[in-house]
């Protein structure tokens, strides 16, 4: 252990011997200089002190002495005289610390030693170690997440921490920093307040995160000033048509508001074998598969899927907010449709259906599976005999044609990276009679995967 910071913390006593001689007493806090918490142990505005003495078997006895001091915010020290009955000499007694914000009354650290007292009316000091006991986080979220701003603009940037079972946690301290400290002249930064100032005619992008004492979380947002283009806003996201037809896509660029920015898009197809794309984002079918289109401009570009459907196959795709590539933030809800498309099997009617989904749990935390105008589904979380992290399964009497999202997924992003959602069909049963056409087994079932990509 070592004095640092919160070491100059000291509780002055004045102890009665049996000869009614006084004893001064010190007790100095010693915080290890290594724990990332020693700086957030100092926001502590309130000591308290308890002395508790000891019997003859060493076991504890009565607490006589209970006080508070104020801590100086200047010189970070806190004194204050007591008084305890020496009934021995040497008498044995343990000294409990615990040092509180009197903001939301949690207690920051905490310590307590074993001391020895002798009425001989020499001065002593105690050293006592103390360790951090106030709340920390496990995962954060800053808001707001991406913005764009213009001229002089504030941008008050706030937290919200989580412990490890995703409650709240409220008074945990926090710091705010640039990712490149050369953007303090684009950007001012408080790094206590998080109030961001944008420098007059600064253009361009600039991160900014929020941290917890010693890294243990953190998260990140970017500020665009000057209406910088951030991505491609692509529609629709995932599409489904048969060979021959036609599709058009639009592409917009946007701000991180979502506002659309001048400038025009190119177009990349990279599948031609499958679907051809034109210069103003027309999509010709050219064989069944899949195909991923994309759309670029300014720096930035978005990807939507279009699958080409085999003659009398049904379609089952997983999407996102009608994305085949859904991008999140750490924190969002990301809902997940699993749909069944039998436009290209008309004579054939949904009446049932199993499926799977896996997905990366240390990117996704699943959450619960909602009811759609399908039949409620069968729901089988976690691994366990369908060996998969999600089974479903429905049936419904009343049928269905054309498009319909049978079950709908829900997520927490729970941390940055990428996570493929894996479709999986075991068996898609078409209700019209006599045949009852298992549309899996007779190899008529096109299935297509999705992704989930998050960021801090």
């Amino acid at each position: 252990m070592a004095v640092a910071g919160l070491a100059a913390l000291a509780g002055c006593a004045e102890l009665v011997g049996t000869a009614q001689r006084s004893v001064l007493f010190s007790v100095i806090p010693v915080f290890n200089v290594a724990d990332p918490y020693a700086v957030a142990a100092a926001t502590a505005d309130s000591l308290q002190i308890l002395v508790v003495e000891k019997d003859s078997s060493g076991a504890f006895a009565d607490t006589v002495v209970r006080v508070s001091a104020a801590i100086d915010p200047d010189s970070g020290t806190a004194n204050t005289t007591f008084t305890v009955p020496l009934l021995t000499s040497p008498q044995s007694f343990v000294i409990l610390l615990r040092a509180l914000r009197s903001a939301d009354g949690v207690v920051l650290f905490s310590g307590l030693d074993t001391i020895q007292v002798q009425s001989n009316g020499q001065g002593m000091a105690d050293s006592i170690p103390i360790r951090y006991t106030g709340p920390r986080a496990a995962r954060l979220t800053i808001a707001p997440g991406d913005t764009a701003v213009t001229g002089t603009a504030v941008i008050p940037f706030s937290v919200t921490a989580f412990d490890s079972s995703n409650a709240v946690v409220s008074g945990v301290y926090l710091t705010f920093h640039l990712v490149n400290p050369a953007d303090s002249t684009k950007l001012a930064l408080g790094k206590y307040t998080g109030i961001a100032t944008a420098v007059s005619g600064a253009t361009g992008q600039v991160g900014v995160y929020a941290l917890a004492p010693g890294g243990v979380s953190s998260d990140t947002a970017t500020v665009y000033l000057g209406n910088v283009a951030v991505g491609v806003n692509l529609t629709p996201g995932y599409a489904a048509i048969a060979v021959g037809d036609t599709l058009t896509l639009a592409g917009q660029i946007v701000d991180a508001q979502g506002g659309p920015l001048s400038g025009g898009v190119t177009w990349q197809t990279r599948s031609p074998g499958v679907a051809t794309i034109g210069a103003t984002g027309t999509v010709t079918a050219v064989a069944p598969g899949s195909a991923v289109l994309v759309a670029s401009g300014s720096g930035a570009s978005d990807s939507a899927l279009v699958a080409v459907a085999v003659p009398t196959n049904a379609i089952v795709s997983v999407t996102s907010a009608g994305q085949a590539f859904r991008h999140a933030r750490v924190g969002d809800t990301v809902v997940v449709d699993l749909t069944a498309d039998l436009r290209y099997t008309p004579s054939e009617l949904l009446g049932s259906y199993q499926a799977s989904l896996d997905w990366n749990a240390s990117v996704l935390q699943f959450l619960d599976v909602q009811t759609t105008t399908f039949a409620a589904p069968v729901v089988n979380p976690g691994t366990g005999s369908c060996g998969h992290q999600l089974c479903l399964a429905a049936a419904d009497p009343q049928n269905t044609a054309s498009s319909v999202v049978v079950a709908r997924v829900r997520f927490l992003a729970l941390a940055g990276g990428s996570s493929a959602t894996t479709l999986g069909i075991s068996e898609l049963s078409s209700n019209v009679p006599p045949t009852y056409t298992n549309l899996y087994a007779a190899n008529r079932v096109t299935v297509i995967s999705g992704s989930v990509t998050v960021r801090p």
